[in-house]
């Protein structure tokens, strides 16, 4: 069965996710654990994460991923920021874990006005590495890639392929490729060509099994502005049809499409619904039952 979902809310407790998420008839879930712009936040409790796995688990909700907060820079140069990234994304990865999730979703970060491609590229790859070692924990870290707004690290594959090369202690590390920050960074995923092409690159430097997730999303700004703006599907500058070519692409029919379109529970099940008409008849996941 094919996963596809969003990322849902948690507000009001952590069991508001999986009504909310059939809701939107997702087979798949992404969620924060905690309000995304703040750094502070309460312990999870044990018998709240239990059950939430179990309602996930009844409900056929998976795989289900854990995103990091906005507020994480782990390219900074600035040392009391990357040291409080680092302890927050460990404490993440302990929490994904008690939640069961199958990864904890990050942004990379920024070097800032005047920074370094290469050394915000190597901070990362210490962070991770300072990460997993805190958190003692086997959760995949899923380094997403980014729109290259702000400069911001990780708008090429190479530069993901470097960290991941510079960061074996960090293992498992995996990748989210986010159609929408591709789009803004230069990567032609919205046309035939531009996809084989890079799908083919990301087999040669990331490597294809680290491909853990697709950001299904379209883009507000044209091809390569560098502009982190999501849009809903088909009435973006992607287009509806290249959402048909990155749903049905053999390389990435296993993987789940997650969604991080803009809007209401309304604007979600429109959404749902393009993406479900964009597979074959056969291929669609049933809608669930309490939505």
């Amino acid at each position: 069965m094919r996963r596809l979902g969003f990322h849902v809310s948690i507000a009001g407790g952590l069991l508001n996710l999986v009504p909310r998420a059939l809701a939107r008839h997702c087979t798949a879930v992404q969620m924060f654990t905690s309000s995304p712009s703040q750094w502070g936040r309460a312990p999870l409790d044990p018998r709240e994460a239990m059950a939430l796995r179990r309602a996930l688990r009844q409900a056929d909700i998976r795989p289900h991923f854990v995103h990091a907060i906005y507020l994480l820079n782990l390219a900074s140069a600035d040392r009391d920021l990357w040291r409080r990234s680092v302890r927050h994304l460990a404490e993440e990865l302990q929490r994904a874990a008690m939640l069961g999730a199958a990864g904890v979703v990050f942004h990379l970060g920024s070097v800032g006005e005047g920074g370094r491609y290469d050394r915000g590229v190597r901070r990362v790859a210490k962070a991770l590495a300072e990460v997993r070692e805190r958190s003692q924990v086997s959760v995949p870290l899923i380094l997403e890639n980014s729109a290259s707004a702000g400069y911001t690290v990780g708008g090429s594959l190479e530069q993901i392929a470097e960290i991941i090369a510079l960061a074996p202690e960090a293992e498992p590390l995996r990748m989210c490729l986010d159609t929408a920050h591709a789009f803004a960074a230069g990567l032609p995923v919205h046309t035939e060509q531009g996809l084989e092409e890079v799908l083919g690159n990301l087999q040669r430097t990331v490597g294809q099994r680290r491909l853990r997730l697709i950001h299904a999303n379209d883009s507000r700004y044209p091809f390569a502005a560098r502009h982190d703006r999501h849009q809903h599907l088909g009435q973006g500058y992607l287009g509806r049809e290249a959402f048909r070519r990155l749903l049905n692409h053999p390389r990435l029919k296993r993987l789940p499409f997650i969604m991080e379109t803009p809007g209401t529970e309304e604007d979600d099940k429109r959404n749902m619904r393009t993406l479900r008409r964009l597979l074959p008849p056969e291929e669609r996941p049933p809608l669930r039952r309490g939505a």
